[in-house]
């Protein structure tokens, strides 16, 4: 995304610094977590049953190498300091035009001098196209990345070429671009949505939320995964609000790229979700760190909740659901609107020999 908003970001960054809303998670998001055996293992929240570590990193990220305000390094050091365990660096594709040797800087990244011991620097590129006078921006993180896409390359049949590539793919800030929903739906093949992006957040309020994109695709049972991402060009003032967290192996690309794919993540712009799972009673149980209210979200009219009594907190609900919903996903939101989401499940259908 090519825009900055100067005065929404200052003012904001003083409302939620980068240190306040950088890191959430404590030592135990590094512990090995044990599968829950009381769920149903057919609906997978975002890896809260699955073993591994979890492991907090940002997706979306602009350098000097397209259009962001400082070199990779000094980029991504300050998502180290700040605690992440892993980022992704997803400038434009092919850079910015270099006028004085008249062709485009290349996307190489020197992943040697950015990797820490503990902290991983992921490739990544953003591509920019329009398609039928829409404005289309999507994501590739990881191996495939720099394959080249034509200008004129469909959206869809790019992001399954990055994903045979290995690349874990996301279409970018569809409610920035102003795409009509339709656009994301007809789009045959589509691993992910970006739900929430922080930095438009700061410049432009909703339009750095596009659930109902997300929430469109879900009720037309289409397992579409949700990410929030920072979509950082000034890091230090535009980051640290919308992440993910990824429950992997081990902190390596490999695992970490394995983990997006295989949808063991939630995201978040403030809460620690802590477990998620669904019981065969019809029950979604919630733990997570204190919010105002935690919510079942599924079709229209079809949401349940607890909050909170004025001045207080919870950190754990029991929702009632319906399998005939066609999804769910959890939200947990604290005072000042900063959430956690879980992925979203379309409903399963039941063959006679399970019913």
């Amino acid at each position: 995304m090519v825009r900055f908003h100067t005065w929404a970001v200052i003012t904001l960054a003083i409302l939620f610094p980068l240190s306040t809303v950088a890191r959430t998670e404590d030592a135990k998001d590094k512990e090995v977590t044990k599968t829950n055996s009381a769920g149903d293992t057919r609906y997978n929240f975002g890896g809260f049953s699955e073993p591994g570590n979890w492991y907090k990193g940002n997706l979306h990220l602009h350098s000097t190498m397209s259009d962001g305000k400082f070199d990779p390094q000094t980029t991504v050091e300050v998502y180290r300091k700040a605690g992440y365990d892993f980022t992704a660096l997803s400038d434009h594709i092919g850079g910015f035009w270099d006028k004085q040797k008249k062709e485009y800087r290349p996307l190489v990244y020197p992943l040697d001098i950015l990797n820490k011991p503990g902290f991983l620097v992921i490739p990544a590129i953003e591509y920019d196209t329009t398609q039928n006078g829409e404005t289309i921006h999507m994501v590739a993180v990881g191996p495939g990345y720099d394959r080249w896409m034509a200008k004129e390359q469909d959206p869809s049949a790019a992001m399954k070429i990055w994903w045979d590539a290995g690349a874990f793919t996301f279409f970018a800030h569809p409610h920035w671009s102003l795409d009509s929903t339709e656009v994301l739906e007809a789009m045959p093949f589509l691993p992910a949505v970006e739900v929430f992006n922080y930095a438009t957040a700061l410049g432009e309020g909703i339009r750095g939320n596009s659930q109902l994109h997300w929430d469109r695709l879900l009720r037309m049972k289409r397992p579409v995964l949700g990410v929030a991402t920072d979509d950082s060009h000034h890091a230090g003032t535009d980051s640290g609000g919308g992440w993910v967290m990824v429950k992997a192996k081990q902190l390596t690309a490999e695992s970490i790229v394995a983990g997006l794919r295989s949808g063991n993540f939630y995201f978040s712009s403030g809460p620690r979700l802590n477990q998620v799972y669904a019981d065969a009673k019809g029950n979604l149980h919630i733990e997570c760190s204190p919010v105002r209210t935690i919510r079942a979200m599924a079709g229209v009219g079809q949401v349940n909740s607890a909050s909170a009594s004025k001045g207080k907190t919870i950190d754990n609900a029991t929702l009632k659901w319906d399998p005939k919903w066609p999804f769910v996903r959890v939200e947990c939101v604290e005072d000042d609107g900063r959430t956690a989401w879980s992925q979203g499940m379309v409903r399963i259908q039941e063959t006679k020999q399970e019913k």
